[in-house]
């Protein structure tokens, strides 16, 4: 304001003109009486209203401007001013000159003015009425006569307070529209002609003739039955899934899509070691995920959004307070709001530590089972190592080629279904047992020396029969298939040649049991 001389000032607070100063930055720096008597405001209320005062006044950078506008009082009382606009320059940049005067509608354009009221009236969304302090109603929109199921035709006949369940509420609202001359908001019921029960808000606020006098006032009023009743839904749905949640009895844990924890039960504070209060709004990995090993909740989130909402695991560590580690089994599911849009996720966890505990000192007696099964088997293999001292570590050379060919084989697409781990493990172990039926046959064949003539070849070769009948009899007394029944196999034909010139019954290629083929 340095530009303004004092004599400017001096002529601006005298005029009977109403002025307004604005700085380059469209901010109000100054103001005089009139302007503030003009639109009924005090000093206060300019800078508390300044955004919708200045939103009413439309400038152009640059250009002097005359228009009409309209701007509300203390009252809500509507007036209209013819508002000039001068823009000024100086070296701190362009200032804004407003003339603010009253400006009397013609005819004219109060019947506009009068067209534009009645047709946003009757075409706002909202219920609106109006009516006199006797309760009469004056006018009405659509929109209201929809709200109470009323019929069109009901101005200056009906009575509003009929439709107000606490007419205390009413008559109260009225004095205190009188007293304090402002806008006045209540929560209240009203009936509907059939007597249902609407929840709404009411804002009225006083109608003045051009005097000034109140004659009435106008209420909108907003129905919020639905929103009561999914208030009420909304709590007693929470309520219920609180206590849900809080009497499952296994672990179960909300997460944001982020990984973020938004809460969880008891079962997982039992499980955990955590309170809800140490762990609601920490990510998940930070609690409970033992290292970097597993998945992390990024990841196992992808998989629930690629598998439709959906996936589990099992057998998972997670790492408590007290740094113990517990094994569960994860269900993880996709939770989403009514348009069907993912806004957590929900994680229940079943503590699984006791079984896996089991399950692996299982596995280790399993374990030493084999080991003492396949020591026992390779010792009861050794007697005809025995009794034949030209074999030398046969024994050890056909069981390693085994394991060499079957690996291999099993590479392949045609045997991929079938050699598995376990088949040849079970294979290896048995074809150490090829030759046990050698312990059938007489020591003066087994150990001579020679070339055997043909009766004691054709004697030899029942070894394979004396061996296949006592694996098949042991096989016998077991219930489900074990390496003996692959034993037996490889006891029978592994003579047999894949032309069909071995023994003992000449098979011929794939006849020969792929156990049989390999060793």
């Amino acid at each position: 304001m340095d530009f303004f001389n004092e004599l400017m000032i001096k002529v601006i607070e005298e005029t009977s003109d109403g002025f307004l100063i604005l700085n380059p930055k469209k901010e109000i720096i100054f103001f005089n009486e009139v302007f503030l008597r003009m639109m009924g405001l005090r000093s206060i209320d300019i800078f508390s209203q300044e955004k919708e005062l200045l939103r009413t006044i439309q400038i152009e950078d640059g250009k002097e401007n005359k228009l009409t506008i309209e701007v509300p009082d203390q009252k809500g009382v509507s007036h209209t001013f013819l508002l000039e606009s001068y823009p000024v320059e100086n070296v701190l940049g362009r200032y804004f000159l407003l003339r603010v005067n009253p400006y009397q509608l013609t005819p004219e354009e109060k019947f506009t003015s009068r067209e534009k009221y009645e047709l946003l009236f009757n075409n706002i969304g909202d219920p609106l009425y109006t009516a006199d302090f006797k309760g009469k109603i004056l006018s009405c929109n659509p929109a209201f006569l929809k709200l109470l199921h009323l019929t069109e035709g009901i101005e200056n006949t009906e009575d509003i307070a009929s439709s107000y369940v606490n007419q205390d509420e009413l008559e109260d609202k009225v004095i205190r529209l009188l007293q304090a001359k402002s806008i006045y908001n209540l929560e209240t019921h009203l009936f509907t002609t059939d007597k249902e029960v609407k929840r709404v808000l009411d804002s009225s606020w006083l109608i003045e003739n051009e005097d000034g006098v109140a004659t009435g006032y106008c209420t909108h009023l907003r129905d919020v039955s639905y929103v009561h009743n999914l208030e009420q839904r909304l709590h007693i749905s929470e309520r219920n899934y609180l206590m849900l949640l809080g009497s499952i009895l296994s672990a179960m844990i909300i997460v944001d899509p982020l990984g973020n924890i938004l809460n969880w039960n008891y079962a997982a504070e039992k499980l955990y070691g955590y309170t809800w209060e140490e762990v609601v709004g920490r990510n998940f990995d930070d609690i409970i995920r033992p290292d970097k090993k597993h998945r992390s909740i990024e990841a196992i989130i992808k998989l629930v959004d690629e598998n439709n909402g959906r996936y589990m695991e099992t057998d998972i560590p997670r790492q408590c307070k007290d740094t113990t580690i517990r094994f569960t089994f994860a269900s993880y599911s996709a939770l989403t709001n009514s348009e069907g849009e993912t806004i957590a996720y929900s994680i229940m966890e079943k503590d699984l530590t006791e079984r896996v505990k089991l399950e692996r000192k299982l596995a280790e007696s399993f374990d030493q089972l084999k080991q003492t099964q396949s020591a026992a088997i390779l010792g009861f293999a050794r007697l005809t190592e025995y009794r034949d001292k030209n074999t030398g570590k046969h024994l050890e050379r056909i069981r390693e080629y085994t394991r060499v060919v079957a690996t291999a084989l099993a590479e392949l697409p045609q045997y991929r279904n079938y050699i598995s781990d376990e088949y040849i493990e079970d294979l290896c172990l048995s074809s150490i047992l090829h030759d046990v039926g050698k312990v059938g046959i007489e020591d003066s064949i087994l150990t001579k020396p020679g070339k055997l003539d043909p009766n004691e070849f054709k004697r030899i070769k029942d070894h394979t029969k004396f061996g296949g009948d006592a694996l098949s009899e042991a096989d016998s007394h077991i219930t489900k298939e074990s390496f003996l029944t692959i034993g037996k196999e490889i006891a029978y034909y592994h003579h047999e040649y894949w032309d069909g010139n071995g023994y003992p019954k000449g098979l011929k290629g794939k006849t020969i049991p792929l156990s049989a083929r390999i060793v």
